[in-house]
């Protein structure tokens, strides 16, 4: 069963609803909490795949209601306090009570604004030509279980056809357990009636960036 924040697809959630200014924050903690997470550090387990992970953890209740940036200060609060980094009455209370581990010197506003440029590169060199190629006939997977995937629970055992292999990726379901396994990726077309009621008889397909041990052959 998905967890809560696996959304994409499902019935009755309302309408989107989109900003008129498109301002990227509504508050100034907001744009603070934005900062936080551009100029946070951790310990060499912390990831991008585990940080959503974390995410992923919240109670329903509490993630449908939080705001988008809440969430993150949540997200953070349980990554520090599951690595030792402070307590729970430390967070409270906004003042460290015992030493710290010996983490990375505190970023300056240069360093934050040079991290901010990079852009990270996940490819990485294969071990194993890739199972498929373009024009394959494939299925999504049924995927259990309560562990970090990126593959979205309306595509599982649905049927498309392979667009592009776009090389070896590290895979996130091993990057949120602190693995560095990589595997190959593919651009997955889905026709939207195979997968929506509302697509019946109309020709618009959706395309999915899927990791090989997501599929298997139609």
């Amino acid at each position: 069963m998905p967890r809560v924040h696996d959304m994409g697809g499902l019935p009755n959630q309302g309408p989107i609803v989109m900003d008129a200014d498109e301002q990227p924050f509504h508050a100034t903690w907001e744009a603070r909490m934005w900062g936080i997470n551009e100029a946070m550090e951790g310990p060499d387990g912390w990831s991008l795949d585990w940080w959503r992970y974390v995410r992923e953890l919240i109670q329903p209740d509490d993630y449908l209601q939080r705001p988008y940036f809440d969430q993150w200060m949540q997200v953070y609060a349980a990554m520090m306090v599951d690595s030792g980094i402070a307590s729970v009455t430390e967070i409270a209370s906004g003042h460290a009570t015992s030493p710290k581990p010996d983490l990375r010197k505190p970023m300056t506003a240069a360093d934050v604004a040079k991290i901010s440029a990079i852009t990270r590169d996940f490819r990485r060199p294969a071990a194993q030509p890739p199972v498929f190629k373009a024009g394959d006939k494939v299925r999504a997977k049924i995927l259990t279980g309560n562990a970090h995937t990126r593959l979205p629970a309306y595509l599982m055992g649905k049927s498309g056809t392979i667009h592009a292999h776009r090389g070896n990726h590290l895979l996130p379901d091993s990057g949120a357990r602190g693995g560095h396994d990589a595997q190959h990726l593919y651009t997955v077309s889905f026709a939207a009636a195979d997968l929506w009621p509302e697509g019946q008889g109309k020709n618009d397909r959706i395309f999915a960036d899927l990791w090989e041990s997501y599929l298997e052959r139609a």
